[in-house]
């Protein structure tokens, strides 16, 4: 996978351990809502874990078991979420996002999506399927995939880890046999 990915109004860039002040002004910022759906954000995470994570990010990557990005506006550099490509069990891969809080209804989770998944096609030749689990109560993260024509599987149960969620998933899935790529020129829309 490379370690830049294009996405219209945002350019995807690799975890690396010296953005631990700029993720956690990111997560502090958005820290309430991003408590309601991320597991991992349950409790505000000090610069020593925020590290430690995106170290252990770093390493993955590089082992090509998993790829986190960073999200940042192509106009202002500012970074305004994440999200990576985490390899499952088979040829399959899921895709995860998150956005900071003042930068919601700009459509960037639905650009870094988009692209994730042209480079989950493009790059990883054994990768047949990629799929994105949603909470059901999460409504503007289920419309993500919907917009980029996933295909809802249907529901699953799954473990309340975080403050918001339902205890049920959305199962969505785009097959490799499926996805058209994108044309040379293709920039990913700005969605709402």
């Amino acid at each position: 996978m490379p370690d830049v990915l294009e996405a219209g109004p945002l350019t995807l860039v690799r975890w690396s351990p010296n953005d631990v002040d700029e993720v956690l002004e990111a997560v502090r910022s958005s820290f309430a809502e991003l408590q309601q759906w991320m597991h991992w954000a349950q409790t505000m995470p000090t610069r020593e874990k925020q590290r430690e994570a995106l170290t252990e990010g770093t390493t993955a990557f590089d082992a090509g078991t998993d790829f986190g990005y960073l999200f940042r506006e192509t106009a202002t550099g500012a970074l305004v979420g994440g999200g990576g490509v985490h390899r499952r069990e088979g040829p399959v891969v899921e895709i995860g996002y998150w956005v900071r809080s003042d930068r919601h209804n700009r459509g960037y989770a639905t650009s870094a999506t988009e692209a994730m998944t042209a480079a989950a096609f493009t790059y990883l030749a054994d990768v047949d399927r990629v799929d994105i689990h949603v909470d059901c109560g999460n409504i503007a993260s289920a419309r993500v995939p919907e917009k980029l024509g996933y295909r809802l599987l249907g529901t699953e149960p799954r473990e309340k880890l975080a403050l918001g969620h339902t205890g049920e998933g959305y199962v969505w899935q785009k097959r490799r046999d499926a996805w058209t790529p994108p044309p040379a020129d293709h920039t990913p829309c700005d969605r709402t």
